[in-house]
Parts: structure tokens; C-alpha cells; sequence
């Protein structure tokens, strides 16, 4: 035997990937990417809304401090259901709402209305209700105005305009296309154990958190805004009191 005899056979033929089995690895390579890039703007989405539910559990000490300021006596008729205590009769529930910046922190009051479902879901409405300018005592006093200013009309809607110039020009208005949470505030319904009545010394309130409520429309002006109707809206809904 020599010695050549005892090397091994090397074969002469070396295999590797055809044609095929790359395109098909290709393939299937390029469906898995796109099966998990589809998922993408779901991910994003869904970061986007856990970060507003956050902004939106934030504004709780922000509201409670903002209805404290306004008083007692305006938040109580501001949110009324009845006129007699004695003969409490249903009526269109009142809100006073107040609303924040998409950033949040910033709780501010916007106005007074009665709630009305059809503009709350009404895309061409510009208000969610009625507005109400002013309420009387449930004792007969004289009217008294939500939030006057000078020229009669309320701040909260207006803004100091007129004093931009001079810093801060003002710490509670909020431009309407930069009002993203809308906060509805409202008393609970006649027959409820929370129902409040004038000799109560606290006053329980229903809290709901809305979102998006007013977003910027540069189609309608350089201050343009739409509002969003109510059916489209997040929510976050938890009870709070105040004291006299």
C-alpha cells in the first residue's frame, strides 16, 4: 500500500446556496420586516396615548387648586341641577369647565355652560352648550357675572389682551387652539347620595377629563382652532370636593 493511499478524499465539488434559496430567504426575510414595521405606527400611537393618560392623571391637584380659587359660591352655581331645595326639580345640568394645555400643568377656567348633547357632537357647533354669563343667589341677591372683565365679557375666553405688553402679560389665558383637555365639571344627579344641597358645608363634584377638545386650524386664521366633538374624545373620570 503506498503511502498516498492513506490521505483522505477531498471531493472536488463544494456546495453553497442557489438562486432560489436566497430569493426565498429574501422573501421571507423582507415579510418578516414588514409584518413588524406594520406594527410601528400602532407602537407609536400607543406611546402617544399612555402619555397623555399621564398628563391627564396629572391635572388632578391641578383642578382642585383651580376651583378653589374661584370660589365656593361660583363653582356651587356654576355646576347646579336644581333651583329649590326644599322642592328639588331637575334641571339641564350646568358645567363649569376648565381646560389645559396639551403639556398639561397649567389648569385654567374657561366659562359656564349648560350642557347640551347636540352641540357637544355637532362638528360646526364652536361651544359644547350654552354659555352662562352670569347666576343669581338661590337667595334672590343680585346677579353676579362668571369671571367679569372691564369690557364685560369674561376672561377666561378673551384674555388680557390689552396688557401683552407688560410681563406676564397673563398667567391665565390659554390660546383656544392650545386648549387640549377639556375638564367638565359637574355636580351628581338629584337622588344621588352625593347630592348636594346649599346647608352641606362641602360641595362633591364628577370630574371628567377630556381629550383631544380644541386643536389649531390654520385654516380658519392665524388663531384658528376646531373643536372636537365629544363622541371622539378620551376620558378619565374620578370624583373630588371642595369646602366653603
Amino acid at each position: 500500500m503506498t503511502p498516498e493511499s492513506h490521505l483522505p478524499i477531498v471531493s472536488k465539488s463544494r456546495q453553497g446556496f442557489t438562486l432560489l434559496e436566497v430569493v426565498i430567504a429574501l422573501a421571507v426575510f423582507g415579510f418578516l420586516i414588514g409584518g413588524l414595521l406594520g406594527f410601528l405606527p400602532w407602537g407609536v400611537q400607543g406611546v402617544g396615548k399612555v402619555r397623555e393618560q399621564n398628563v391627564a392623571y396629572g391635572l388632578v391637584d391641578g383642578v382642585q387648586v383651580e376651583l378653589e380659587r374661584m370660589g365656593f359660591g361660583l363653582v356651587e352655581r356654576g355646576t347646579m341641577r336644581w333651583t329649590n331645595p326644599i322642592d328639588p326639580q331637575p334641571l339641564p345640568p350646568w358645567n363649569v369647565l376648565l381646560v389645559a394645555r396639551k403639556k398639561g400643568g397649567q389648569v385654567e377656567f374657561e366659562k359656564v355652560i349648560e350642557s347640551d348633547e347636540y352641540k357637544m357632537n355637532t362638528p360646526d357647533e364652536p361651544e359644547e352648550g350654552t354659555m352662562k354669563e352670569d347666576w343669581q343667589s338661590l337667595s334672590g341677591g343680585a346677579s353676579v357675572p362668571f369671571n367679569e372683565s372691564t369690557a364685560g365679557q369674561p376672561i377666561s375666553l378673551l384674555g388680557l389682551e390689552s396688557f401683552k405688553e407688560i410681563a406676564p402679560y397673563s398667567q391665565r389665558w390659554i390660546p383656544e387652539g392650545e386648549r387640549y383637555f377639556l375638564i367638565k365639571c359637574s355636580q351628581y344627579p338629584i337622588d344621588h347620595r352625593h347630592q348636594h344641597h346649599p346647608s352641606n358645608g362641602f360641595l362633591a363634584l364628577q370630574i371628567d377629563v377630556q381629550w383631544p377638545y380644541k386643536l389649531p386650524d390654520p385654516s380658519k386664521g392665524t388663531d384658528g382652532f376646531r373643536r372636537v366633538e365629544e363622541r371622539y374624545r378620551s376620558h378619565f373620570r374620578f370624583p373630588l370636593a371642595i369646602t366653603r
